[in-house]
């Protein structure tokens, strides 16, 4: 097994994850970044989506909305706004959540109404593929 590094992840009102861990994959604007132990130093947007923490061998799958993650040495720090556990999520919540935001998307009228129809759209989706992939392994190795 690969070498660990501290894994921190942070929202503006609690201290999500915070242990080691073996590897981490995220979603960026350009594509999703896996960081294992001795990665370079780096500061990276995080986009909404899933994240898959590999811990003791075992994958965990979490909800995360948009932050930036800044990896330094065998420290790897995510600021975000949410993010919660796949098992965590009620699903049916968060369809209703998507259909909520699907149907203000279609009756916007102003920039800033749309802009906050995507987003709402944006986390539903992201919490609805976590807990779908919560009851699978995320990467077949």
């Amino acid at each position: 097994m690969a070498g660990s590094f501290t894994l921190t992840i942070l929202t503006p009102d609690k201290s999500f994850f915070s242990q080691p861990a073996q590897e981490i994959i995220f979603g960026t604007p350009e594509g999703r970044v896996g960081i294992q132990a001795g990665h370079m130093p780096m500061v990276a947007a995080v986009s909404e989506g899933t994240i898959e923490i590999l811990v003791d061998g075992e994958w965990k799958t979490a909800a995360v909305s948009q932050g930036f993650a800044e990896i330094m040495g065998s420290q790897t720090e995510f600021f975000v706004d949410t993010v919660e556990w796949a098992e965590e999520i009620d699903t049916m919540r968060a369809r209703e959540a998507l259909m909520r935001a699907e149907m203000r998307l279609k009756s916007s009228v102003d920039r800033v109404q749309y802009v906050r129809a995507q987003a709402a759209m944006a986390r539903a989706l992201a919490r609805l593929k976590a807990a779908e992939t919560s009851v699978k392994p995320p990467i077949q190795r």
